[in-house]
């Protein structure tokens, strides 16, 4: 497998560097910005190309690691060269592979290949990417390729339909993007009690941290503590006092969703009345 990357930034740098630590060859990277490709070439013992008909040539395997709004400009220019039975992939985590059907109708093979963490750093995320948990989509064939060079980086893979990466894109977000929104609401409830914004952060953070370390080492429903789980209605009706309409029908949605994993914690216990609170609420 000859891998070349048409993009160099993080995500291109980082998983270039890891599939090159595992023993796969990089041809070398082609990107708007010479200097990003040499950059990236240089850290993965590869070579920067001049033109995308160089680095497609020289490379049966393609990474397209662009942001996603530039992709189908990128695959367009690919479709317009010879890239029968090569393998062309993408990271988004969004889009399915089907996004390289000018491609594909030209003869080659696609797969999405998603890695379920975040890529922060061009030269030292992928020492994170190690043991990451992948998501394939696409072409059969090129999946079991991605599956091979994968376990030998020491990840762990999934193989999911095109049809079920929104949903799979979602459940991502729901972890990490709304989890972020959940902890700037509880910032700013301590604010409302005169804590500063620092001293809110501060006394928030084991909270944060000892969560999400029981969940991972727990699963959710073993996780589960406070009010919901203990289906105490009164703290929960205190707790609905605090907050206008708006944020009242988040809290009874959210609650609802813990209810039901304590539901499956607590199988012998009546939390009707709870539950049908929290339905007029939400």
């Amino acid at each position: 497998m000859n891998i070349g990357w048409i993009g160099a930034g993080k995500v291109g740098t980082s998983l270039g560097k890891l599939f090159s630590e595992a023993g796969a060859h990089i041809t070398g990277y082609y990107s708007r910005s010479i200097a990003s490709a040499r950059q990236a070439a240089e850290f993965t013992s590869s070579v920067p190309y001049q033109t995308l008909a160089e680095l497609v040539q020289a490379s049966d395997t393609l990474f397209v690691t662009t942001p996603d709004g530039v992709l189908p400009t990128i695959i367009r220019e690919i479709a317009e060269l010879p890239v029968k039975e090569k393998r062309i992939c993408h990271c988004s985590g969004a889009l399915a592979s089907d996004v390289f059907a000018p491609a594909q109708e030209r003869g080659a093979r696609a797969c999405s290949v998603h890695p379920l963490v975040a890529v922060s750093d061009r030269f030292e995320s992928w020492k994170t990417l190690r043991g990451a948990f992948f998501t394939l989509e696409g072409d059969t064939e090129t999946a079991r390729a991605m599956e091979q060079l994968l376990a030998r980086c020491g990840a762990q893979t999934a193989v999911i339909s095109a049809a079920d990466k929104p949903r799979y894109h979602l459940a991502a977000c729901v972890v990490s993007n709304l989890a972020v929104g959940l902890s700037e609401w509880g910032v700013q409830l301590l604010e409302q009690c005169g804590f500063t914004r620092e001293q809110a952060q501060t006394a928030l953070s084991p909270l944060i941290r000892g969560n999400a370390d029981s969940i991972c080492r727990k699963g959710p429903i073993d996780a589960l503590t406070g009010p919901a789980e203990r289906g105490d209605l009164e703290t929960i009706r205190s707790h609905m006092a605090c907050l206008d309409e708006k944020e009242q029908a988040l809290y009874a949605g959210l609650t609802e969703k813990l209810c039901e994993i304590a539901h499956k914690k607590h199988p012998d216990r009546d939390d009707t009345a709870l539950r049908n609170y929290l339905e007029g609420k939400s």
